[in-house]
Formats: structure tokens, sequence, C-alpha cells
């Protein structure tokens, strides 16, 4: 049987005033609270338990630009433990930038609602959220895909465009490297992804030979060379040129692999874009918060624990860190990934939010902050 999880929040608050409003509360719905002032002690306090979630109040970070999660994140035995950032209206945006740069995995825009607290802890206690349509799951769950030759976080590559598109993605160095990959993964992989530097006649049996080893032979295979693409394609392999194609047309035609149409998320125009951000579902009366990562002219990317459901239509509204402006407006969940405690594949926590329906004024706001953002 597996281990109860663990009943402790470790609360990081050196003004004291977040503890004394969320102890009461995380008491009532079960929580033992562990209360620390500042970050060193934090990270004194996971030497001597695994607490369920680490909730930081903002003011606690440092200011001078460092990654504020990073102590937390390096420690050797619990720095994996869910990190949140309760934050205000009037948090610097580079307290924000900060914390995901430390690598927080979710934020609160205070004062913090109960039932968002509920929420984060039911799926760190492992419980199962509700169902969802089977329709719905398979038009908008993620692909599972198989990168060779590729390492992650490569600036420009398509592993990390795809990570966008909300695919999880095994990343394997050579052939040996990825059968080994299969194997561990234990679960369908839904593409094969290899890059190439020439089109071959060796390259082409290279592939065949990896898709034979890691019994990838049903699997769609595309392979992207550096170079153009002469031959004639082979063996069911999909060869497309990254010097003839530019990367959203490249992502396109994988992204057809997997059957999945994310072309309006335009991933290759997104920019880091760091705000809190409330969202609910059109008809619900109950907002949620979190903050994005990420911004294109066709989506918001966001991080959260508990993310909407795929599909779901929902209202935004987009707090601005640095002109205290608040943007409202529509959109769809394009792709949802809620936290889990066994990650085997790399992708993002979170969800990606496809804009709907937005104004000519607001859709050039977007493009100015993007356009600001990507000069920074």
């Amino acid at each position: 049987m597996s281990a109860e999880p663990s009943r402790k929040v470790l609360l990081v608050d050196q003004a004291k005033e977040l503890r004394l409003y969320l102890t009461p509360l995380l008491r009532a719905v079960g929580c033992e609270v562990v209360s620390v002032d500042n970050m060193l002690a934090a990270r004194a306090e996971l030497s001597r338990c695994r607490p369920l979630m680490v909730v930081v109040d903002w003011r606690v970070l440092p200011a001078d630009g460092s990654p504020g999660c990073a102590p937390l994140r390096g420690h050797a035995q619990h720095g994996d433990v869910p990190i949140l950032v309760v934050v205000g209206d009037h948090t610097p945006a580079e307290m924000l930038e900060a914390c995901v740069q430390g690598g927080a995995e979710d934020c609160l825009l205070g004062p913090v609602r109960i039932t968002e607290l509920q929420a984060r802890l039911e799926v760190l206690r492992e419980r199962t959220p509700g169902p969802i349509s089977l329709r719905t799951m398979e038009r908008r769950t993620p692909r599972t895909v198989l990168v060779v030759g590729e390492a992650p976080n490569t600036p420009g590559g398509l592993g990390t465009d795809l990570e966008a598109c909300g695919h999880h993605l095994l990343y394997a160095s050579c052939p040996e490297q990825a059968v080994a990959r299969v194997a561990e993964y234990g679960e369908p992989i839904h593409l094969l992804l290899s890059r190439a530097a020439v089109c071959s006649a060796e390259e082409m049996m290279r592939v065949e030979r990896l898709r034979t080893e890691a019994r990838l032979g049903r699997v769609p295979t595309v392979v992207v060379a550096d170079g153009d693409v002469t031959e004639v394609p082979m063996l069911g392999q999909v060869w497309l040129s990254a010097r003839t194609l530019a990367p959203r047309h490249l992502l396109s035609r994988i992204n057809g692999q997997l059957q999945r149409n994310l072309a309006a998320l335009l991933v290759d125009e997104r920019v880091p874009f760091v705000c809190p951000v409330e969202y609910r579902e059109v008809g619900s009366f109950a907002w949620s918060s979190c903050y994005s990562s990420a911004l294109s002219p066709g989506a918001l990317f966001v991080r959260t624990l508990v993310p909407a459901r795929p599909g779901a239509a929902l209202e935004l509204r987009i707090h601005l860190s640095t002109t205290r402006e608040v943007l409202e407006g529509p959109g769809l969940v394009a792709w949802s990934n809620p936290y889990t405690a066994r990650r085997t594949a790399s992708y993002p926590l979170g969800m990606g939010i496809q804009f709907l329906g937005m104004s000519p004024r607001r859709l050039m706001q977007l493009r100015e902050l993007i356009r600001g953002n990507s000069l920074m």
C-alpha cells in the first residue's frame, strides 16, 4: 500500500499576516501547519519533514531578482514538493518572474479563497478529479512524443514548442537511450520525432531500426532534417526540412500527425509574460487564480496545479503587474495538464488558453505587450 499523504503544509510568512489568516483555514480542512519566517528556515524544515506543499508569501522572496524559490527547489530530498506563492495586485513584476525562474508551480491572488486551497489540497492528496467526457478527452488530451536527437530546453527547439502545445515529451540523445526511455515509460507513445543532419537512405534505415527495437513500428514517425529533403520518404516515415519550412509550419505538420489542431495558439510567437490571472468557467460563480508564464497573439499559457478541464469555455481576468490594469476576455482551454506526483515525461503544468472573440482594442494591447516583452 502507498504511504498516506502528508498532512503538513509549510507556510513561509515573515509578516505573519498570511499565517494568521491561513492557519485556521488549513486546519479546518485537516492540515497541520508549520510556520517559518524566511526561505532559509523553510529549507531547514524540509530536512525534517516532507510537507504536502509549501505556501510562500511573496514578501519573503529576495528583492535582488534571483530565483526566489531556488533554496527550496535545490533541496536534495524534498526539492520536488509543490510550491504555491501568494501574491497581491501590487506585487512587483520582477518578483513574479523570480517565482517562474525558481520553479513555483502555482500562485494564488490574495485574499486567498478557501475553495482554491481545497482544490489544491485535493489534487495533492491524489484524490480523483471529477469525470471528464471521453469524447472531450480524446479530442483534447495531450499526446506523448518521443524526441530523439534534441535535448530538453533547447533554444528554438521543436521540443519546447511541442511542450507549449501541452504535449508530454520523452527526450533521448541517441537510439539506445530512446529504447530505454520507451521501456521505462511503459505507456503508449503517439509519435516518434527524430532529428537528422541530412536526408539519406542510411538515416532512414537508422530510424527504422529504432522503430523496430523500441517496438514503435505502428507509431507515426516524423524525421526533421537540418538540410533539404530530396529523397522520397520511405518505410512509413514523414521527412520534413527545417531549412525550407518555417517553425510554425513544421509544428503544424507535426501536430497534424498527432491529430491535434493547435495552430491558433501561435506558440512560435510566444514570449515570456508573467502576471496573476483569474479564470472561471462560463456559468460558474467561483473564480480561481494562477499565474501566466507566456503569451502569444493567440493564447495565454498559465501555471497551476488545478487547471480547468480541456475544452472548457472560460472568462479571464489578466492582472497586468506593470500598469495595474485588468484585461478581461473569453478563452477556451486548448490543453490541460494537472498535477501528478509521478511525472516521467517533460511537460508544463497548467493549461494553454486560446483567446476567443477579443476586441480589436484588446488584441492591440496584447500585441503591444508581446512587442514590449520581446525587446526586454
